[in-house]
């Protein structure tokens, strides 16, 4: 006897894979946005704070009246201000780039994205529970600045995931 076949059902595993897919795109996207906000932001702060040492420098050495003086500080402090602003603009440019070349190399990464190794992402993002959209999903401005908190925090839980998924990103099979 033959075995009905349900289009719901046959479409079932396609869409499972699908969800697995997008769920470790978004992972691998989320985690390495995060990793370059760290690295945009400490060189800004480098930069902030070697651009404020160096015109402190020059204003000492030349003895400006101090009008001048105050004058570059406030410059100096509208950069500080500034470059978060250019750091969010970069961290959402970043995104946009990083699921571009996912996108373009989406057929390519589906032969390998079948390898169970890439499961291990979504086990580690499911283990953790923060009050934010999980890292699996298509993150937005907000929540993408909420992981940045937790990492600029030092939280725990969010400092010992994201470990564990630089670990796991480290171990992927590549294409």
């Amino acid at each position: 006897m033959q075995k009905k076949t349900n289009s719901k059902n046959s479409t079932l595993p396609q869409q499972n894979f699908h969800d697995r897919e997008t769920k470790i795109l978004n992972i691998i996207c989320n985690t390495s946005i995060l990793l370059m906000s760290i690295m945009t932001e400490t060189f800004g702060n480098i930069f902030a704070t070697l651009s404020k040492e160096m015109i402190n420098t020059i204003t000492t050495a030349l003895e400006p009246p101090q009008a001048s003086i105050k004058g570059i500080h406030k410059e100096t402090d509208n950069i500080e201000k500034e470059l978060p602003k250019q750091l969010r603009e970069q961290l959402l440019a970043m995104k946009t780039d990083i699921a571009t070349q996912l996108t373009e190399k989406k057929e390519k990464l589906s032969s390998i994205i079948t390898d169970r190794k890439f499961d291990e992402g979504i086990t580690i993002v499911e283990r953790y529970k923060f009050s934010l959209p999980k890292l699996s999903c298509d993150l937005d401005e907000r929540s993408l600045f909420g992981y940045i908190t937790l990492l600029q925090d030092n939280d725990e839980q969010f400092t010992k995931m994201f470990q564990e998924l630089l670990e796991w990103m480290h171990n992927l099979p590549q294409p």
